[in-house]
């Protein structure tokens, strides 16, 4: 088995390396990290610049790093999210499932004592459909499956068309799109419609609004009040659609489209230019598909969430 230890700050750049390298072979089923280096560099470095602080790798008998598996904590809803566990083994290798999952076992064991882990009681992974290994992997930690998600992608032209298309869509009589306002009123309305759509989302409703969020959020208001809401991100070389949330009284209208398309277009303003948008939508919500299939968006893939729920980490921090 390789040997396991605590990530430091100098192993970054052949992690980032590792996982752009595994997520290039398609046999890996490593699939939402980006397409590319800079991608995935901005994914776990970028994003998360004390990623060690929740991290451990595998390194083989030269030194060479050949593992790794991150965690990133939600210390108000004592969630952890695994980033991973990612494991080279040699394709010649005579026992490589067992060398994969024993590796995993061990990272996921020394993740546990880290300080991010601290309070944790919700364990999270995320990975693609037909990947049996990290399936396995849940399986023997207890992480039952929670949920299937389809990847929706839009890309080069039909984006690009999409986005000029924004800049001319009319609302409805009335009604209007706009960034996320100031005024608390709307933001309070935004995170209380954000919880009603959304009761056990990774970002509760006001966090969605709050002045530090990473999210751009756009509102669509009318004279009923707060009518819709779409929240996303740039990172990488994609606009990501986070969520969407339209007050029950409004579905069916138009209202969705409006929204995603003002969305991508203020990613785009603020964010510059990307050549893909993406979306993630759990499998059967048919109105959600329908509505980016109908804007351009195509299946990508199907991922797979696993939870448990009575995780209690170790409670000794390994040394370093």
């Amino acid at each position: 088995m390789y040997d396991v230890r605590p990530a430091t700050p100098a192993d970054l750049a052949e992690v980032i390396e590792l996982i752009a390298c595994l997520q290039a072979d398609p046999a890996h089923l490593i699939a939402f990290h980006g397409d590319t280096v800079e991608e995935v560099a901005e994914e776990l470095g970028g994003l998360r610049p004390d990623w060690v602080s929740g991290a451990a790798v595998a390194t083989d008998r030269t030194g060479r790093l050949r593992g790794v598996l991150s965690v990133e904590a939600d210390d108000e809803q004592h969630r952890a999210y695994l980033y991973g566990p990612f494991v080279d083994v040699p394709a010649n290798h005579p026992a490589a499932s067992q060398l994969w999952q024993a590796t995993a076992d061990a990272l996921l064991d020394l993740a546990a004592g880290l300080p991010r882990m601290a309070g944790v009681t919700r364990l999270e992974l995320f990975g693609h459909r037909q990947n049996r290994l990290l399936a396995d992997f849940a399986a023997r930690h207890d992480a039952s499956t929670n949920t299937t998600t389809r990847l929706f992608t839009l890309s080069g032209a039909d984006l690009r068309g999409l986005l000029v298309r924004a800049a001319d869509a009319k609302p409805p009589a009335d009604d209007r799109v706009c960034p996320l306002p100031a005024d608390p009123a709307v933001r309070d309305a935004v995170a209380r419609l954000h919880d009603r759509c959304f009761p056990n989302a990774p970002t509760p409703g006001h966090r969605l609004v709050a002045d530090d969020r990473e999210h751009t959020v756009v509102v669509l208001t009318g004279r009923d009040g707060v009518l819709g809401y779409a929240g996303g991100y740039t990172h990488a070389e994609e606009y990501y659609v986070d969520v969407i949330g339209v007050d029950p009284a409004y579905r069916s209208l138009g209202a969705g489209r409006l929204l995603v398309r003002r969305l991508l277009a203020e990613l785009a303003r603020s964010g510059g230019a990307r050549n893909r948008a993406a979306a993630l939508i759990r499998l059967g919500n048919d109105a959600s598909e329908r509505m980016f299939t109908a804007l351009g968006f195509e299946l990508a893939l199907e991922l797979v969430s696993y939870t448990r729920n009575d995780y209690r980490p170790a409670l000794t921090p390994p040394s370093r």
